[in-house]
């Protein structure tokens, strides 16, 4: 049996909980790493393309709510009002106008392309087993009387809309545009001797 005095031990047991609390620290700085087949954005900007991952990939649309509510006469002749409401939804689907869909989990990848003169992008949507259908913006579940379907993500650290339709005549797209969504990688070539 090994004896060390008792300050050796106390050295001992101090130098390990330091160690293990090190590994700790280091490993909560750092940034969380992309899980696998997790979706890619291809951003284009005047620089440039870049590619990033994305986290917290949605399709934002907003849907519109009618509500009839009762009025004083005073304010209203008939006795009701009508009150407007655009309400934000998220999904991990692109939702067509006719409430169908094209689930991300079912999607290869989005091509998105912006008309220099025009106010609608057109998306380019090629399905797992490579069919592609091609759509206007304006399409999209929303466009046509709320404010215009996007999609956001999580971009250096802080979350990011890509509009698809610009909502004033006589804006122009940003300078940074979506145009690329790759939301599954073909599967890896293994090699078979």
């Amino acid at each position: 049996m090994i004896s060390f005095p008792k300050h050796r031990l106390s050295v001992l047991l101090l130098l390990c909980a330091a160690s293990v609390f090190c590994l700790e620290t280091s490993g909560a700085t750092r940034e969380p790493k992309t899980p696998p087949g997790n979706p890619t954005l291809v951003l284009e900007s005047p620089g440039g393309e870049r590619t990033i991952p994305a986290r917290d990939l949605r399709f934002v649309f907003f849907e519109r709510i009618y509500y009839s509510r009762h009025a004083p006469r005073s304010e209203e002749a008939r006795g009701e009002r009508m009150d407007i409401e655009d309400r934000r939804r998220e999904c991990r689907c692109v939702r067509l106008a006719d409430w169908s869909k094209f689930k991300f989990s079912k999607v290869r990848q989005i091509e998105i392309a912006y008309p220099p003169d025009g106010a609608v992008a057109l998306l380019r949507v090629t399905e797992m087993d490579g069919a592609m259908r091609e759509m206007r913006a304006d399409s999209l579940y929303g466009a046509m009387d709320s404010f215009a379907p996007r999609f956001a993500a999580r971009v250096d650290g802080e979350v990011r809309e890509f509009p698809l339709i610009l909502s004033e005549s006589g804006s122009a797209w940003p300078e940074e545009k979506l145009v690329r969504l790759l939301l599954k990688r073909p599967p890896k070539r293994t090699l078979r001797h």
